[in-house]
């Protein structure tokens, strides 16, 4: 379970931004398209600033297809996170926050969109990500 932000309503849903884990212990995390909150579907287009930190657990997590931003320290400290996969093809320089991926595993793997792979590459490794990861 999570907790999310609304950040915008329309008449026919709105938007979300992911706020944290329920569940700090949790392994593995799948970030969603979209969340149905009281019957109204909204789209997840953001993970807030230290969304994540410190969920030490956490080893793989999977990045929803509306994501377009990714807030500062948002993964920090989640020391054995190895697997992140981005559904999303939103992600620029500007949306993807200060130390983002700073303190996961050195060797992580990240599994992105092809035509963003070598952009990704690019914004992860001067967001936090080792030169020692893989970007596939």
């Amino acid at each position: 379970k999570a907790i999310y932000k609304i950040t915008s309503v329309t008449a026919t849903g709105g938007t979300v931004s992911f706020a944290s884990l329920v569940n700090k212990n949790a392994a593995t995390f799948n970030i969603p398209a979209t969340v149905v909150i009281k019957g109204v579907t909204y789209s997840v287009t953001a993970i807030e600033k230290n969304a994540f930190k410190n969920c030490k657990k956490l080893k793989k997590v999977t990045i929803g297809k509306n994501v377009a931003s990714i807030g500062a320290n948002a993964f920090n400290k989640c020391k054995k996170l190895k697997n992140i996969i981005f559904k999303t093809t939103k992600l620029k320089k500007k949306s993807v926050g200060k130390n983002a991926f700073k303190g996961i595993m050195t060797k992580a793997t990240f599994k992105c969109p092809k035509k963003v792979k070598k952009s990704y590459k690019t914004i992860l490794l001067k967001k936090g990500a080792t030169k020692k990861a893989k970007f596939k």
